[in-house]
């Protein structure tokens, strides 16, 4: 009987660590998934950025009309609220409220 003790905590422990690894490759995707959205959030801004700068140097339209001409296209800004729920994990639902 003391050959089995250990063949089972050995058996409990690998359980256990493949236990771990799955959860660790599901945070690992929710981290790539965070990222990749980041990383468009980003470019987006710095696309809207440098259309401000060109608007701003150009004069002939101002930032405000370029900002609420961009706006009705793609998609809505992000708030930091928004960014917040998203690196913590939280399922982020749409609400109907602006």
């Amino acid at each position: 009987m003391k050959t089995e003790a250990p063949t089972t905590s050995l058996g409990q422990t690998l359980e256990w660590l493949r236990k771990e690894l799955a959860e660790m490759q599901v945070q690992d995707q929710r981290l790539l998934l965070t990222l990749r959205h980041l990383h468009s959030v980003l470019e987006e801004l710095r696309t809207e950025s440098a259309h401000w700068e060109d608007a701003r140097s150009s004069g002939g339209t101002s930032p405000i009309r370029a900002r609420a001409g961009s706006e009705t296209r793609g998609r809505p800004p992000v708030s930091s609220r928004g960014l917040a729920q998203l690196i913590r994990g939280e399922d982020s639902r749409r609400s109907s409220l602006p």
